[in-house]
């Protein structure tokens, strides 16, 4: 099939797209950490592929053998009820040549007092489709069934076999979806359709989320003896932060970008909790890295020891550092590869715009490189978390022309490596 052709019908049966993606946002597929919402959405999308004539195989992470002994599985997520759907749209050589990837969670709603739309809407109005998961990440699963659709009604035949795997468990650090989804179905290149404003990430960081947990020696009435932990904790972390920065700063990747200055950030500190474990407190944190798990937990062990030294004089227990999401792995592949260029040209050819291509913070790609393809990537067109309705916002929502626009150079991507 003709990629001129493809992006022509795309342009022609662009509301069937948008309302695709109404329908899904209208599905609630909450996550909420340890547990998830995806069923109905999963449910969903192999009902579609049904109707495509894909094979298609629905199941949880945890019926993928051996899942909850694998190095990256990380304990204390319900996984049994979150479903990811695989889809196969076969070629004429049966060898899994391309999987696209796309998460069918979203974040909680919140107080839907903060929402000028419904959030489970999907109401599309002044070029905008709005509602929760509307660019992180709906808008992806949308554009790839709506692309199998176009190629199945128009008799695609593949060179090779075509996969899409849209998947849970994504926020909050998860990853079990994408982790699981690659084990049972790894593929000689993969694009992960989760990503911000037109950009190729070829890089994504390591890191995570981190806890400094304490607590006083004695029983308190007040937060206040609690609260002279924080500055110590402070500093040291502070000291950590330095290194995380002046090691990427060196990156050939991410010297000279936003990241360094930003690999570490504070998410939350305290001491009590509003009248309550008034002798509890802590100080969490995300920090990036290009390090490995070892280096950076061998690093953290000797500055607990010496948080642990300087915290006793002041009556307060040091607990240590404690994970608040998995650790991501480092990884990348090079950013002017074959895979990447082909979506560069993909994307001039369907819309005459050239993606940034740089390096991410932490995703998916820290599972989906180093278990599914080293040829892993990322390519979105969400809106960043800082945008006034950009993902994990009150008002989500994603540009109805600029949605048009990635479906149009996912579409071209495919025929050029499957056609």
């Amino acid at each position: 099939m003709e990629q001129t052709k493809l992006c022509s019908l795309i342009e022609e049966r662009k509301d069937e797209l948008f309302a695709l993606l109404s329908e899904l946002i209208k599905i609630n597929s909450e996550s909420f950490n340890s547990y998830g919402n995806e069923e109905e959405c999963a449910r969903f999308v192999y009902e579609y592929c049904e109707k495509l004539g894909l094979e298609n195989d629905m199941f949880s992470p945890m019926g993928v053998e051996g899942f909850d002994k694998h190095p990256d599985y990380m304990p204390g997520r319900n996984l049994e009820n979150r479903y990811n759907v695989v889809s196969r749209y076969r070629g004429t050589e049966d060898e899994d040549e391309l999987l696209l990837m796309a998460h069918t969670d979203t974040v909680r709603i919140g107080d839907v007092s903060n929402w000028e739309k419904d959030p489970l809407s999907g109401e599309i109005c002044d070029g905008k489709i709005y509602g929760r998961g509307a660019c992180d990440d709906k808008y992806a699963v949308a554009a790839a069934l709506f692309i199998m659709k176009l190629l199945k009604e128009n008799g695609f035949k593949p060179k090779k076999n075509l996969l899409f795997a849209a998947y849970s468990d994504e926020e909050y650090g998860g990853s079990h979806g994408a982790l699981a989804a690659v084990l049972k179905y790894p593929a000689e290149r993969i694009v992960s359709m989760d990503g911000r404003q037109n950009q190729i990430w070829h890089c994504g960081s390591g890191g995570g989320e981190m806890k400094y947990l304490f607590h006083t020696k004695d029983t308190v009435d007040s937060a206040k003896t609690a609260a002279m932990a924080i500055p110590v904790v402070l500093e040291v972390v502070e000291k950590f932060a330095a290194k995380r920065s002046a090691e990427l700063e060196e990156n050939r990747f991410y010297k000279g970008t936003i990241i360094p200055k930003t690999s570490l950030r504070y998410m939350g500190v305290k001491a009590g909790d509003a009248g309550a474990d008034l002798g509890k407190g802590e100080v969490y944190f995300v920090f990036y890295t290009d390090k490995t798990k070892d280096e950076i937990y061998t690093e953290l062990a000797e500055l607990n020891k010496e948080l642990k030294e300087r915290l006793l004089p002041l009556g307060i227990i040091g607990d240590g550092f404690v994970p608040a999401t998995r650790f991501f792995h480092y990884v990348f592949c090079e950013p002017d590869s074959e895979d990447v260029m082909l979506m560069v040209e993909a994307s001039k050819e369907a819309t005459g715009q050239e993606p940034i291509v740089c390096g991410s913070c932490l995703s998916d790609l820290s599972v989906i490189s180093k278990y599914g393809s080293s040829r892993a990537y990322g390519f979105g067109a969400g809106r960043d978390f800082s945008q006034p309705g950009g993902a994990h916002q009150p008002n989500e929502y994603i540009e109805c022309d600029k949605f048009l626009d990635y479906t149009k150079t996912i579409a071209t991507y495919v025929v050029k490596v499957l056609g």
